[in-house]
């Protein structure tokens, strides 16, 4: 049972990254041209998505959750810069890229971030 619902959080999580890449990726390549640089970073929801899909093996130790939290930083980390100096995005799509990725997160986890993050 449990790992039905780790698959159905993964699905609905991949085409919440899919339909915000169609909309705030292609589209605007669509309309400006496939030069733009603010368009949303197809390797970072990709890398994002990655590793929410890991996560769920991290979950079931929690001595490895530090060291996946650095090591996803580093990751998104280096990927960010190579899309910056390969001049395929600027900090405008490298967020959008990121905000797709951890939303689409978040409304799949709604239910387990309830009364959790308070601001």
């Amino acid at each position: 049972m449990r790992e039905k619902l780790q698959l159905k959080k993964i699905i609905l999580a991949a085409l919440f990254v899919a339909l915000g890449i169609l909309i705030l990726k292609f589209l605007p390549m669509i309309i400006w041209g496939k030069g733009i640089l603010f368009d949303a970073s197809l390797h970072i929801a990709t890398a994002c998505l990655a590793l929410y899909i890991i996560w769920f093996f991290v979950d079931q130790n929690e001595e490895w959750h530090l060291p996946f939290f650095v090591f996803s930083a580093l990751i998104l980390f280096v990927i960010s810069v190579q899309r910056i100096i390969a001049d395929a995005h600027n900090d405008i799509g490298l967020l959008l890229g990121l905000l797709i990725a951890v939303g689409s997160v978040a409304i799949v986890e709604r239910k387990n971030l309830k009364g959790k993050v308070k601001f």
